[in-house]
C-alpha cells in the first residue's frame, strides 16, 4: 500500500500558489469592473430621470398663483386688470371659485361620480396648463360646457372618446368640452355674471419676469393677500440649482480623493528604477493637476447651473454682503413651500409639488453614485498598481517549479 504524505510547506506553497499567480486579484479586480459599470448604469439611467424632471418642473416656471378669502376677488377687478397695460406681461390668466362637492351623473349609462366643483373666468389653461388629454379649454362667453378628469369620464361612460357628450349635474346639463389628465374627480366650469372669486392665476411670458413685481401688479387691482402664494419658478430654480451644486461638489471631493490615493510615497519613488522614474514624475505632475481640473470643471459646471435655472432679480442681492435680504428671501420661500404642502387646491400643484421632492431625492441619488463610482474606480486603479510586474504566465510557471521542488524535498513516497 502506498501512502502520499505532504508537509505543512507544501500545503503553504499551494496556498501561495494561487495567491501569487494573480488568479485571485484578477477575479477581484473584473468584479470591481463589472460593479463600476452597473453603478454608471444606474448613474445615466437617474440623471436621464432628473433631466426629465426638470423639463416637467419648467412647464410650470412661468405659473404664480394667489388665493384670496372667499368672496374676495370680484368680476369687475378681473376686467379691469385685463384691461390695464401691466397685464401685458402675463400670457394667460384665470380667476377661480371652489363651489364644493357635487354628484356628475350620465344619463345615457345611469352612472355617476362625485366630482370636486370649480367655477372659472378667463383662461383654464393659466390653471392647467398642458393637462389637457382630449378635446379643448371652454373660452369667455360660453355656457353649459364643463372639463372633467379622466377617471370620472371613464367611471360615467366607460371610455375617454365623450367629447361633445353630456353629464347632468346641479340640475344642469352640461357639454363635455375637454378632458384633463390625472386621476382626481373635478369638473370646472365658465363662472356665471357677476360671480366673485376666491383666487387669480397668471402665467407669465417670460420665466425669469420678477415674481415680486409680478405679485405688486396683481395686488394693485385685487388688493394685498396674506392667503397662499405659488410660484412655479421657485421649485424649478431650488432643484437645479441643487442638481448642479451637488455634481460641483462631488468633482471636487473625487479631485481631492484622487490626487491623495495616486500619490506615491518617497520610499517607492527611491526603490524605483531609474528608467522609471521620468515616468514616475510624469504621474506626479498629472496627479497635481487632476484637484485644480476638478475645481475647473466644477466652477464651470456651477456657472451653467446657475444659467439654466436663470432665477432672476429676486433671487440676487443689489450687493452680496446683504445677509438681511438672504434671510427674508429663505424665509419667504420656506414658507411658500411649506403652505403648499399642506394644501394643494388643484391636482396640477399636487402633482408639481410632488415631482419636486422626488427630483431632490433623485439628485442627492445621483451624487451618491458618482462618488461610489469614481472611488470603486480609483480603487480599482490602487490593486492593479500593486500588482508585481512578472506576467501571470511567467507567474504560473514559476509557481510550478516551485510546487515540484517542495515535492521532492519534502514529499515521500511509502
Amino acid at each position: 500500500m502506498r501512502m502520499i504524505i505532504i508537509y505543512e510547506s507544501d500545503k503553504n506553497g499551494i496556498n501561495a500558489f494561487c495567491m501569487e499567480t494573480g488568479i485571485g486579484e484578477r477575479m477581484k479586480i473584473r468584479w470591481q469592473k463589472i460593479r463600476i459599470l452597473v453603478l454608471m448604469l444606474v448613474f445615466v439611467m437617474v440623471n436621464i430621470w432628473i433631466i426629465n424632471g426638470l423639463l416637467r418642473l419648467k412647464e410650470q416656471a412661468d405659473m404664480m398663483s394667489l388665493s384670496y378669502p372667499a368672496g374676495a376677488v370680484t368680476e369687475t377687478a378681473f376686467e379691469q386688470w385685463k384691461k390695464s397695460e401691466d397685464s401685458e406681461i402675463f400670457s394667460e390668466g384665470a380667476v377661480w371659485k371652489a363651489c364644493g362637492d357635487f354628484k356628475v351623473l350620465s344619463e345615457d349609462t345611469g352612472h355617476d361620480q362625485k366630482v370636486s366643483c370649480y367655477q372659472m373666468k378667463g383662461q383654464p389653461a393659466a390653471v392647467f396648463g398642458k393637462e389637457l388629454a382630449v378635446g379643448r379649454y371652454f373660452t369667455e362667453g360660453e355656457k353649459n360646457v364643463c372639463l372633467l378628469d379622466q377617471d370620472t369620464v371613464r367611471q360615467l361612460f366607460g371610455s375617454d372618446n365623450v367629447l361633445g357628450l353630456e353629464v347632468r349635474m346641479d340640475e344642469k346639463n352640461w357639454q363635455i368640452a375637454g378632458v384633463l389628465k390625472g386621476s382626481a374627480p373635478i369638473c370646472v366650469i365658465p363662472a356665471e355674471e357677476g360671480e366673485v372669486f376666491d383666487g387669480i392665476t397668471v402665467r407669465k411670458k417670460e420665466e425669469d419676469q420678477s415674481v415680486n413685481q409680478a405679485v405688486s401688479i396683481i395686488e394693485a387691482l385685487f388688493g394685498s393677500t396674506d392667503g397662499q402664494q405659488i410660484d412655479g419658478q421657485l421649485y424649478y430654480v431650488l432643484d437645479s440649482l441643487l442638481y448642479f451644486m451637488i455634481l460641483a461638489v462631488s468633482l471636487i471631493v473625487i479631485g481631492i480623493a484622487a490626487s491623495r490615493k495616486t500619490r506615491k510615497k518617497p520610499k517607492e519613488m527611491e526603490n524605483e528604477k531609474a528608467g522609471e522614474q521620468m515616468g514616475a514624475k510624469a504621474s506626479e505632475i498629472g496627479r497635481r493637476c487632476i484637484l485644480p481640473c476638478c475645481l475647473a470643471a466644477a466652477l464651470v459646471i456651477m456657472i451653467a447651473g446657475v444659467n439654466a435655472a436663470n432665477p432672476g432679480s429676486d433671487y440676487l442681492p443689489t450687493y452680496w454682503s446683504d445677509f438681511e435680504f438672504f434671510s427674508r428671501l429663505f424665509k419667504d420661500k420656506a414658507e411658500q413651500i411649506q403652505s403648499l404642502a399642506v394644501h394643494q387646491e388643484f391636482f396640477v400643484w399636487q402633482k408639481m409639488f410632488g415631482l419636486w421632492r422626488r427630483v431632490i431625492l433623485a439628485e442627492v441619488l445621483a451624487g451618491v453614485l458618482i462618488l461610489l463610482v469614481c472611488m470603486d474606480f480609483l480603487l480599482h486603479l490602487r490593486v492593479r498598481r500593486k500588482k508585481k510586474g512578472r506576467g501571470w504566465i511567467a507567474s504560473l510557471v514559476h509557481q510550478i517549479r516551485r510546487v515540484g521542488m517542495c515535492g521532492e524535498s519534502c514529499g515521500r513516497v511509502k
